[in-house]
């Protein structure tokens, strides 16, 4: 069916783009591994279903697959590797499984018709741009997160409330991309605060993120570090 496997039938190699013409497919039973941009931009792809099997990937799985709309993947897959969904600006659900522990760099960056998403609680971080200028409208945040890196909401026009669970330690710049309709942010960690519609680390008292809706912005005079403002309202920064 256009699918180049191994000789043993445990990886999947590659996709050839000539034969593969399918809307729906699920990777044979049996295969342990995936390589390196597999069905990267198969446009005929709209949904695709990972087996158990498969314990690992090397990235790029789907990425712009532009007509993707529905994704299952395996539940032995602990760590998924970058850009997994990138670009996939058709998808709208994606099944993940209690056992996943992080959610790899740019997984689902661009999905623009991603509304919502359950995050399995045994996430424990999210790497680099996981969310980036997706459609996410709303989402929890599984108890047990531990680490969110940089970029991980940015550009997310439709997001208007975020809720950081207890665990978090660690959080990347250009957390969210604040506009009009972004209500702000609730933070149950004791490694950060909320001042002035801000949130800032109390480890170094660095500005991770800013939603005031005014349009000159007085900076808190708590603050040390700027890490990042990513605000449409702000017009004018006034630093004491």
């Amino acid at each position: 069916r256009g699918i180049i496997y191994s000789a043993d039938g445990k990886t999947l190699i590659k996709v050839d783009y000539k034969q593969f013409k399918h809307e729906h497919y699920s990777i044979l039973e049996g295969v342990s591994h995936i390589g390196a941009n597999a069905f990267h931009g198969c446009s005929s792809l709209k949904s695709i279903w990972v087996p158990d099997s498969v314990i690992s990937e090397e990235g790029c799985l789907c990425e712009q697959c532009k007509n993707l709309e529905q994704a299952r993947i395996s539940k032995n897959i602990r760590h998924p590797d970058i850009a997994m969904f990138n670009g996939c600006v058709s998808l709208k659900e994606v099944i993940l499984h209690e056992g996943l522990i992080s959610i790899g760099e740019n997984m689902f960056s661009g999905c623009k018709s991603l509304k919502s998403i359950k995050i399995p609680n045994s996430v424990k971080i999210l790497f680099n741009e996981t969310f980036c200028n997706s459609g996410i409208e709303e989402i929890i945040l599984p108890n047990g997160l531990e680490t969110i890196g940089n970029d991980a909401f940015l550009g997310c026009y439709g997001l208007k409330r975020l809720t950081i669970p207890s665990n978090v330690k660690t959080i990347g710049c250009w957390l969210i991309q604040a506009h009009d309709s972004f209500e702000g942010i609730t933070c149950h960690s004791p490694y950060f605060r909320i001042e002035d519609d801000c949130l800032i680390s109390n480890d170094n008292d660095k500005l991770i993120a800013c939603w005031s809706k005014s349009k000159e912005f007085h900076l808190p005079k708590s603050v040390k570090i700027v890490g990042s403002i990513c605000n449409d309202v702000i017009e004018t920064i006034v630093v004491d």
